[in-house]
C-alpha cells in the first residue's frame, strides 16, 4: 500500500486490529515506509530487496525525526545501497568506545524487538533502567566484574535474589550478543553466578476452592472473572492468557491456539468445557474486540494485569500468600495428584527441557484434554458449589 506521506497524515496513523505490525510505503520517496506497531509506535524506514534479500534500514522514530530528514535520510541510505555499501553494517559496527546505553539500544533493535514477547520487551526496558540507568554513559569496555558483582549483592539485599539474578540475565545476554555481533571485549558478567532461589512451592489448597470461587464469582466485571477462570482451568502464563484473542479459539474443538509462547514454540491448549462456557458467554456480553481481555477504556488493546482485582479477590476471599501464577502451579500440582504422567504435565504446561522434549512425541492434546477436565472437576469438587461437566 502507497500513499504520499504528510506529517499530518503520519501523526494521525492508528494501529490496526488484529495485526502485530504494519508497514505503509511514501509515494514520493521510493522504498522510504512507515513502520507501525500494535501499540502505536511508528518508525522510518528503509525497506529493500538487494540480491533477493529484503533489507530494512530504521531511519528513527517519527515523533523524533520530521518527514523531510526521513526522505533525505532515506536517499542517502539508498545512494549507500546502489554503491554496495550495507548501511546496516555501518550501523552495527561494535566498538569499544559504546557505551551501556547504546549496547542497550542495539540489543533492543536487533535482537528483543524481533525475537521476544511484547511483554518481555516492555519488561527488559524497564528493567535496564531501573538498574542500569546510572551506567548508561559508561563504556562497554570500562564496566568491570567486581563492579557487577557489588551491583548484584546490592540488588539482592535491597529487592530479593529474583531482582538480582533477574539484571545480571539481562546484562550478560547484552555482552553476550555483543560478541556475536562483532565486539572483540571480554564479557565482565563471566565468572559471576546467580543466586540460588528456593523453589516455591504454594498452590491452592483444598480448603480454599470454594472461598476462591466465591470471591472470583463476586467480581462485578465479568472480565476478571473469565481471566482469573481461564488462568486456572488452562494453567497458562498470565501473559498468554491477557494476549488471547477470539480468532485464536477454535469453539468447535475446544481449543485455544497461542502463536507464540515464553519458550518462542506455539501451542494448542485444549479448553475445558467450564470454561467454554463462560467464553461463550463473555463474546455475548462484552464489548466488541479482537482481544478476548480488553483494556477497559480501550478496546483495541488488551488489558493489563490486573493486580488490584487479584488484592480485592484475595482479601474477599481471605487467602493470603497467594500469586496469579499460583494458579498455574496449582493445575501442576493437582495433575500429579491425580496420577498423571510427568510428561502430559510438562506438555500442560508447555515447559520445554530436553527431558520433557524427548517424551513430547508421545503426548497429544487429547491426554492434555482428558487431564485438564479431570483436574478441572478436581477443583470444583472441593468448592462443592459448581457442578462437573
Amino acid at each position: 500500500m502507497k500513499v504520499l506521506f504528510t506529517e499530518k497524515f503520519i501523526k494521525e496513523l492508528r494501529p490496526e486490529a488484529g495485526k502485530e505490525r504494519f508497514e505503509i510505503a511514501d509515494e514520493r520517496c521510493p522504498y522510504l515506509y512507515c513502520r507501525v506497531s500494535p501499540l502505536g509506535g511508528k518508525t522510518y524506514a528503509v525497506i529493500k530487496k538487494v540480491q533477493g534479500k529484503t533489507v530494512r534500514v530504521t531511519l528513527g522514530k517519527t515523533n523524533e525525526i520530521s518527514l523531510d530528514f526521513a526522505r533525505r535520510q532515506a536517499f542517502d541510505c539508498l545512494q549507500k545501497i546502489r554503491q554496495g555499501i550495507n548501511p546496516n553494517a555501518e550501523k552495527r559496527a561494535l566498538s569499544s568506545e559504546m557505551t551501556l546505553g547504546e549496547l542497550f539500544q542495539e540489543y533492543v533493535e536487533r535482537y528483543a524487538k524481533e525475537q521476544t514477547s511484547l511483554k518481555t520487551l516492555r519488561d527488559n526496558i524497564s528493567l535496564f533502567k531501573r538498574r542500569f540507568s546510572h551506567w548508561s554513559g559508561k563504556r562497554i569496555s570500562e564496566l568491570q566484574t567486581k563492579q557487577i558483582e557489588t551491583l548484584m549483592i546490592s540488588l539482592r539485599d535491597k529487592d530479593g535474589i529474583s531482582a538480582s539474578n533477574k539484571a545480571l540475565t539481562l546484562l550478560r545476554h547484552m555482552y553476550n550478543k555483543a560478541i556475536q555481533w562483532g565486539w572483540n571485549g571480554r564479557n565482565p558478567t563471566t565468572g559471576i553466578t546467580k543466586y540460588k532461589l528456593a523453589s516455591r512451592e504454594r498452590f491452592v489448597l483444598p480448603e480454599e476452592f470454594k472461598k476462591l470461587f466465591d470471591a472470583i464469582d463476586g467480581d462485578t466485571d465479568p472480565v476478571h472473572r473469565v481471566f482469573f477462570y481461564a488462568l486456572l482451568y488452562t494453567g497458562q502464563r498470565c501473559g498468554n492468557v491477557l494476549e488471547m484473542r477470539w480468532e485464536h479459539i477454535n469453539f468447535t474443538n475446544a481449543i485455544w491456539y497461542i502463536p507464540r509462547t515464553k519458550n518462542g514454540t506455539s501451542m494448542s491448549v485444549p479448553l475445558v468445557k467450564q470454561l467454554v462456557f463462560l467464553l461463550k458467554n463473555l463474546k455475548r456480553e462484552s464489548v466488541k474486540s479482537d482481544w478476548v481481555f480488553p483494556m477497559g477504556n480501550d478496546a483495541t488493546r488488551h488489558m493489563g494485569y490486573p493486580q488490584k482485582a487479584w488484592k480485592r479477590l484475595k482479601q474477599a476471599a481471605g487467602i493470603d500468600n497467594l500469586r496469579m501464577h499460583d494458579l498455574r502451579r496449582t493445575v501442576a500440582s493437582y495433575e500429579c495428584m491425580n496420577g498423571e504422567n510427568l510428561s502430559v504435565v510438562s506438555k500442560t504446561l508447555n515447559h520445554k527441557t530436553l527431558q520433557a522434549t524427548q517424551v513430547y512425541a508421545r503426548v497429544d492434546t487429547s491426554a492434555v484434554s482428558r487431564a485438564l477436565q479431570k483436574t478441572v472437576n478436581f477443583f470444583e469438587q472441593f468448592a462443592n458449589q459448581k457442578e462437573s461437566f
